[in-house]
C-alpha cells in the first residue's frame, strides 16, 4: 500500500474529540440511505460519521502494532479489518436506533438541559477541528448532534432496562469462603548451562555443538519443591512464602463453585473441594495436585463478608448484563432491518488517522482532568491520563490513552477545550 498523507488535528474535549481526520473530503452523499429500520431511513451521513470515528479509534490504538496495511489485512476469518469495523458499526447503529424507537416505552427522553448540552458539544466539535478533517468525517452540526443524541438515549435506556432486574440476592447466593494459596507449576525447565569460568570460547562452542536438544532442556517435576515448601510453612504461610520468595494469593468461592459446570472462579475445582474440607485457619497437610499445578492452601474464612458483598455485586452485574442482552435481542427479533449495501460499500478507511499531542509551556500545567485529550509538553509524548480525556493523546504514530471516558466517552456535559491545529506527514 502506498504511504498515505496524514493530517494531525488537535481536538476539543467533547465526546467525539478523538475523531481526527485526514486527506480528501468525503465523496459520499450523506443524504442517501445507509440502512432502514422498520421503515425509518438511517442516513449515510450518520453512518459514515460513526464509521470514521471508529476507524480513528482503531488507528490510534493499533496502527503502531499492525502497520499501515492493517485495514486490508485478513483478520483471521477471511475478512479484513475494514469489513469487521463496518459490520460492528452497523450492528451498533441498529442497536442505537432500536433504543431510540423504544425509548417512549420506558419513559426515556432527553431533558432540555441535555439537548442544549448536545447542541453545544456538537458546535464546539465543529469549531475546534479543521474543515479538511470535518469533511473527511462527514461531520456536520446535524450528524454530530444525532450521534450524541443517540448515545445519550442509549445510556438512559441502559439504565432503564437495568432497573427492571430482581435486586434481591439471598445470603446463600452470595456466601463466600476464602483461602490463601501458593502455587507451583507442575514442572520446570532446567536450561543447560555452559561452564565458562575456566573454559575458552572454542571449548564452550564445542560443548554447545555436542549438546542435543534433549540435553539442553530438562523437565523437572516440582512436587518435591512444593512438598519442601509445605514443610516450611508451619503456622505462618506468609513468612514461609517470603523466605522462599513465593507469592501468596487468595481465592474466594461459594458452594455452587464446587460443581465443575457452575464454577465461576478461575481455580481448579479439585483445589476448591480440598479447601472446602478445611477448618478456618487450617492449612492442608498435603500438597494439592491439580491439572495446572501444585497448591499449598490455608482456609482463611468460612464466612467472608467482604467477599460476599463483592459476589453480590457480581451477581447483580450479571443480571443487568443478561437483562440488557435479552431485551436488545428481543428488539432485534421483532424489527425489520436492512442495509443498503450499494451505498455502504462506499465507506472506506483509505486514509489513516492520527492525533497530535497538545503543546504546553511550563506555566500551563499538565494532567488536568478535563484536558482536551490530556496534555503534553512534547509532540512525541506518549500517553495521556485524564478522567475525561476524549480518546487521550498519542504520538504521531497513534499510541494509547488512559481516561475513564476515552474512546467514545460517556458524557455530553464537558465543556469544549482547545482549538484545532493541522499538520501533514508524508
Amino acid at each position: 500500500m502506498k504511504m498515505r498523507k496524514m493530517i494531525a488535528v488537535l481536538s476539543a474535549a467533547t465526546i467525539l474529540s478523538a475523531a481526527l481526520a485526514a486527506g480528501c473530503g468525503s465523496r459520499l452523499d450523506p443524504s442517501k440511505t445507509a440502512a432502514t429500520l422498520d421503515g425509518k431511513e438511517i442516513s449515510m451521513g450518520v453512518a459514515n460519521f460513526m464509521a470514521q470515528y471508529q476507524a480513528a479509534q482503531t488507528d490510534f490504538y493499533f496502527l503502531s502494532y499492525y502497520g499501515e496495511d492493517m485495514w486490508d489485512s485478513d483478520s483471521g476469518d477471511g475478512t479484513t479489518m475494514t469489513d469487521s469495523v463496518k459490520e460492528s458499526v452497523m450492528s451498533t447503529l441498529q442497536e442505537y436506533y432500536l433504543m431510540d424507537a423504544h425509548a417512549a416505552d420506558y419513559g426515556v427522553e432527553l431533558t432540555e438541559e441535555e439537548k442544549t448540552a448536545i447542541t453545544q458539544a456538537a458546535s464546539d466539535f465543529l469549531a475546534d477541528n479543521t474543515t479538511q478533517a470535518l469533511e473527511k468525517m462527514g461531520a456536520t452540526q446535524e450528524t454530530v448532534e444525532e450521534m450524541l443524541r443517540l448515545y445519550k438515549i442509549r445510556m438512559k435506556m441502559t439504565d432503564a432496562i437495568h432497573a427492571e432486574i430482581d435486586t434481591n440476592v439471598t445470603d446463600e447466593e452470595c456466601a463466600q469462603k476464602t483461602f490463601s494459596y501458593v502455587r507451583f507449576d507442575k514442572t520446570s525447565t532446567d536450561d543447560a548451562q555452559t561452564e565458562t569460568d575456566d573454559t575458552t570460547a572454542d571449548d564452550a562452542q564445542t560443548a554447545a555443538d555436542d549438546t542435543t536438544a534433549d540435553d539442553a532442556d530438562t523437565e523437572t517435576d516440582n512436587k518435591p519443591k512444593a512438598e519442601a515448601f509445605l514443610e516450611s510453612v508451619g503456622d505462618d504461610l506468609e513468612a514461609a512464602a517470603q523466605a522462599g520468595e513465593y507469592t501468596v494469593l487468595t481465592c474466594s468461592y461459594g458452594d455452587g463453585d464446587l460443581n465443575e459446570d457452575d464454577n465461576t472462579t478461575s481455580m481448579d475445582v479439585e483445589v476448591l473441594k480440598a479447601a472446602d474440607k478445611l477448618k478456618e485457619g487450617e492449612t492442608a497437610d498435603t500438597v494439592i495436585e491439580a491439572e495446572n499445578g501444585y497448591y499449598i492452601i490455608r482456609m482463611d474464612s468460612l464466612d467472608d463478608k467482604e467477599a460476599a458483598e463483592t459476589k453480590k455485586e457480581s451477581i447483580l452485574t450479571q443480571r443487568r448484563n443478561d437483562k440488557f442482552s435479552e431485551t436488545v435481542e428481543g428488539f432485534k427479533e421483532a424489527c425489520e432491518w436492512s442495509i443498503n449495501e450499494s451505498e455502504w460499500k462506499k465507506v472506506n478507511f483509505d486514509e489513516l488517522y492520527t492525533q497530535k499531542a497538545e503543546e504546553t509551556t511550563a506555566d500551563d500545567g499538565t494532567g488536568a482532568d478535563d484536558a482536551a485529550g490530556g496534555t503534553s509538553t512534547d509532540d512525541d509524548a506518549g500517553t495521556a491520563d485524564g478522567d475525561d480525556a476524549a480518546g487521550g493523546t498519542s504520538t504521531d504514530d497513534a499510541g494509547t490513552a488512559d481516561g475513564d471516558d476515552a474512546a467514545g466517552g460517556t458524557s455530553t456535559d464537558d465543556d469544549a477545550g482547545t482549538g484545532a491545529e493541522t499538520g501533514t506527514e508524508d
